[in-house]
């Protein structure tokens, strides 16, 4: 089951943060929130889950880098401030929004999204 999560994890983050930098349809970026929200909610509660999604704050691809990091921002501050910072420098609508979800989290804006 772990393995499963995992990737429709991963898929969700790459599907949201790529259809939010390319203006997709907002029916499949919707969907694929969800679905991510939903898989990281079950990782978090599985045996060895927290491992893994803290692992992912390396992923290769920063729409799911920067997707963890902003969710475990709360649990790994240094950690995920570092991934958020390197992926708020691109360019982009996803790079502005990461930027955007960070400052607003140093002004205690932001509460756990799960």
């Amino acid at each position: 089951m772990l393995g499963e999560c995992v990737e429709k994890y991963i898929e969700g983050c790459k599907i949201h943060g790529s259809g939010t930098d390319c203006g997709e349809d907002y029916r499949i970026v919707n969907k694929a929130y969800d679905a991510l929200i939903e898989n990281f909610r079950i990782l978090m509660k599985e045996e060895g889950g927290k491992e893994v999604l803290r692992a992912l704050l390396m992923h290769h691809s920063p729409y799911v880098s920067a997707w963890t990091a902003t969710l475990l921002i709360f649990e790994y501050p240094k950690e995920c401030k570092r991934v958020i910072k390197s992926v708020a420098k691109g360019k982009g609508a996803w790079a502005y929004s990461i930027k955007t979800f960070y400052e607003e989290w140093k002004k205690g804006n932001i509460e756990k999204l799960y």
